[in-house]
């Protein structure tokens, strides 16, 4: 499904989608669909659901440096978290025995990883472990922990991460 989207500083609508298995951005121009050439931060900003899809360099959990494009889902002035959305290929399956059935290829969805900048430092992986949140920010421990238990803050609900994202952004 393309959707209409706009990129930062042009008032250019053009029809695009985000392909998570080739981690591209394409865009359909005369029935032909094309690949949106990456450049690092570049934001698209699609229209429909606000979603915001940019390039950047962040280091993975394994503290390897990469660069794809990540969702937006929360922007502070001092903290920003994003969201990698992730699909794999399933390869077919032939039957081994006679009791078995053929399974085709399939394409299958990824728990998404997430990341955060804190002050427009890095962007790093950003574990969803309630202790691990809880240490974010040196010498705020206490703090946060009280934030989290008094809103009763999920650190795994995405809905949640706005309220998060804006109290660390006033704890830096």
């Amino acid at each position: 499904n393309f959707n209409p989207a706009k990129a930062e500083g042009s008032n250019d609508i053009a029809l695009i989608r985000y392909n998570a298995y080739s981690d591209e951005l394409e865009t359909k121009i005369n029935n032909e669909v094309m690949v949106i050439q990456p450049q690092e931060n570049t934001v698209f900003k699609l229209i429909s659901n606000e979603a915001s899809y940019t390039y950047v360099a962040y280091k993975d959990k394994n503290n390897d440096m990469k660069q794809n494009y990540l969702v937006l889902l929360t922007d502070n002035p001092k903290v920003k978290i994003f969201k990698r959305e992730r699909i794999t290929l399933i390869p077919e399956q032939h039957p081994t025995g006679g009791y078995q059935k053929y399974k085709a290829p399939e394409y299958k969805k990824l728990n998404p990883e997430y990341y955060i900048q804190l002050n427009n430092g890095e962007i790093v992986y950003f574990s969803t472990k309630k202790s691990d949140v809880i240490e974010l920010i040196p010498g705020k421990e206490k703090e946060i922990k009280q934030f989290l238990k008094e809103n009763k803050i999920s650190t795994s609900d995405e809905e949640d991460f706005t309220q998060l994202g804006a109290y660390l952004s006033s704890l830096i």
